[in-house]
């Protein structure tokens, strides 16, 4: 068996690893890298491996940082099965037509801002001017997307959806199941049986291994013996908060806002997880009292979302179960909840002086409409921006989180005077409590364990811990050099 590692290691984007075992190749994960515009180009447009020899994908779950580049792989030839959940097919469908339709709109927008400075330029230059002042920067080929919608249509025949629980054959001599992972709907963690002549291994993948008490989702089942595991170290070196501290605080910015009266509440929410998440809780919240404030949805992909989730209400946890109930008999009217479809239903939003609790993607705002209402508000002190969710480096998010007072959104700066709030107590991941009493009870019987998607001040800490609670060998891998087990 050979483990190699082509994304998340050192990040929390791309995840992307090789198992060969039998002279057979299999994926687990096959995600986007996300980060700097240039640099996410160059990782994402191709491989670091031969496409044709992978026989299978298995798919974690359905977030693009796992799943986002299948249509590349599909581009590049590959035509075997994509193993994954019913919930996580379903909501991949979701999120890589987002995606498409995002590389496409970035690619028009940006070649649409070079053809109008090629042509300032060309009007400014003087025609003395020598050919080597010319302006730099500016190629005249277009930046075109590394998919399009296209690519998601010939990539989803190709899923083979899975009960959790029940064997399938993934190549010949890896036989896996999933369990639930309780991170998102449909997430997953890998159990692999893998034989090579008369030896048997068993190996696990976490995927994003989810944390006890989340809302909506059953709890993760508890991680099984293995020989070998993969884990997520997203939270290696830092503790959530429980729960109702963070329903506390969510409500004491709700309780701000509408002592204001104006301004407001801006949430920049992943589509899939965190914005039902915060829905279910601000449920909650109205519940107990009728705040007189209007809470909008706007995201089209996640109000798309949400609607796949309401059909899987079968993989929701008793507390959420009753809880919705509860809510449908005691009726909800104090909740206002809009969903937006349209742009123009978006720009309205900001015209309007009323105060709002606005919810809206990316979550690491990167892309999408929270930038359109963050050009609007972030220069107000009757705006509090609240990161509910990890924000990876290099991003707008992790930038405002660290305190910069000057941001630049959509190509223009803005002074922030918004208030910046932390609840990233609201993760879906396990946190260092979370991974280690997932893993240490292993400890004794595993060869090797390698700790991914993770920066390294979160994963190398986990690292030395795992060491100290009696695991022989824990790997940080770096690059992609292969790992003979």
């Amino acid at each position: 068996m050979e483990l190699t590692f082509f994304g998340a290691t050192g990040t929390t984007t791309g995840s992307c690893h090789r198992l060969r075992a039998n002279g057979r190749t299999v994926l687990l994960d096959c995600g986007l890298y996300q980060g700097r515009r240039e640099e996410s180009r160059r990782q994402n447009s191709g491989f670091a491996f031969e496409v044709s020899e992978v026989e299978a994908v298995i798919q974690s779950h359905a977030h693009v940082d796992h799943s986002g580049k299948l249509p590349v792989l599909v581009r590049a030839g590959f035509r075997g099965k994509i193993h994954a959940t019913h919930g996580t097919r379903d909501l991949c469908e979701v999120l890589l037509f987002d995606s498409a339709a995002i590389q496409r709109r970035d690619a028009e927008s940006i070649n649409e801002r070079r053809k109008r400075r090629r042509r300032q330029s060309a009007l400014e230059r003087d025609p003395d001017e020598p050919p080597w002042l010319a302006p730099a920067a500016l190629p005249e080929s277009d930046v075109v997307p590394i998919y399009v919608e296209d690519d998601v249509r010939e990539t989803l025949p190709l899923f083979a959806r899975q009960r959790y629980g029940e064997w399938f054959d993934a190549a010949p001599g890896v036989r896996c199941r999933f369990h639930d992972a309780g991170h998102i709907l449909g997430s997953a963690w890998v159990e692999a049986e893998i034989t090579e002549d008369t030896r048997t291994s068993r190996l696990v993948f976490t995927g994003d291994y989810g944390r006890p008490g989340q809302p909506i989702l059953r709890d993760p089942v508890p991680l099984c013996e293995a020989d070998v595991f993969i884990s997520e170290s997203t939270y290696g070196d830092r503790s959530h908060p429980p729960y109702a501290s963070m329903e506390d605080d969510l409500s004491a910015a709700v309780e701000r806002l509408a002592r204001r009266g104006r301004g407001r509440l801006l949430v920049p929410v992943f589509a899939v997880g965190r914005a039902q998440n915060i829905l279910y809780t601000l449920q909650r919240i109205f519940a107990r009292r009728a705040f007189s404030l209007e809470v909008v949805v706007d995201s089209p992909l996640a109000t798309a979302a949400t609607r796949v989730i309401e059909r899987y209400s079968h993989y929701y946890d008793e507390e959420a179960l009753s809880e919705v109930a509860r809510i449908q008999a005691q009726g909800s009217a104090s909740m206002r909840v809009r969903f937006t479809e349209s742009v123009d239903e978006s720009k309205a939003l900001n015209r309007d002086p009323r105060p709002k609790i606005v919810l809206a993607g990316s979550g690491m705002l990167e892309s999408g409409r929270i930038l359109h209402h963050l050009a609007w508000h972030v220069s107000s002190e009757d705006t509090e921006l609240l990161i509910v969710g990890y924000q990876a480096s290099n991003t707008l998010g992790r930038r405002l989180l660290d305190g910069e007072r000057t941001v630049h959104v959509l190509g223009d700066s803005y002074q922030v005077r918004a208030r910046v709030t932390s609840m990233q107590g609201f993760s879906a991941h396990a946190d260092r409590e979370g991974l280690l009493g997932a893993l240490t009870p292993h400890a004794a019987r595993a060869r090797a364990l390698f700790l991914v998607h993770g920066e390294n001040d979160q994963r190398l800490p986990l690292q030395r811990a795992l060491v100290e609670r009696g695991f022989a060998r824990v790997e940080a891998p770096a690059g992609s050099s292969p790992y003979a087990l």
